[in-house]
């Protein structure tokens, strides 16, 4: 399936599959043997989102997609009317010109919004009334200067630490000392999702789409 997965990001709209002048500078490799008849298995079963998720991947893009038995009968979430919710807000996100997040090689900056990692301390207090520890919390963001906003809102309240892969590029980007990622590691999680979910998959050998 990962050849229906996000493409490759390319600054120059003209060099991309969506200009249809031929280049295709974000069609991975693995799309263009496929695209070109290569021998394939598509995975049709998934086993680690709710179906309430799933059913929206499956009406987007994959409808064969199946539910694995362990993704069933999940107990709802407390204290809430949905187990998806969606928030919609307005307030923009500022751009952290000294930091690029190093698994965008086409970014020269990262982005922050206080708005919003504000706003997840109030989930996570919020979470947290409902009877829920900080080991069934994570909390991900795409950015790696977000995930800095996000440790300094949440450190005085619940005292976060970063996971060692993220403390890393904290690190390299000047934004976290190494004396402070070897501080005592505390319960709640927080993490850029590309790197929380490889970590996932490396740990537990899940099957991921």
């Amino acid at each position: 399936m990962a050849h229906r997965q996000l493409r490759p990001k390319v600054n120059n709209y003209n060099l991309t599959v969506e200009k249809g002048e031929g280049y295709d500078l974000n069609m991975s490799l693995f799309e263009r043997l496929v695209r070109k008849g290569y021998p394939h298995e598509t995975l049709v079963s998934q086993h680690r989102m709710r179906p309430e998720i799933s059913s929206i991947i499956r009406h987007l893009t994959y409808p064969d997609l199946q539910d694995a038995p362990k993704t069933k009968r999940r107990p709802d979430l407390r204290g809430v009317q949905d187990n998806i919710i969606f928030i919609d807000r307005d307030h923009p996100e500022d751009e952290l010109l000294n930091v690029a997040d190093t698994r965008d090689m086409g970014s020269k900056s990262s982005k922050q919004n206080l708005y919003e990692a504000r706003m997840t301390l109030k989930i996570v207090k919020y979470l947290a009334q409902q009877g829920y520890g900080t080991e069934n919390m994570v909390v991900l963001t795409p950015y790696l200067g977000q995930l800095r906003k996000l440790q300094g809102e949440l450190e005085a309240e619940n005292d976060p630490v970063l996971n060692d892969l993220d403390s890393y590029d904290l690190i390299r980007a000047g934004l976290l000392t190494p004396g402070d990622a070897n501080m005592t590691k505390r319960r709640l999680r927080l993490a850029t999702i590309g790197k929380f979910f490889l970590f996932q998959c490396f740990n537990t050998k899940l099957r991921c789409l």
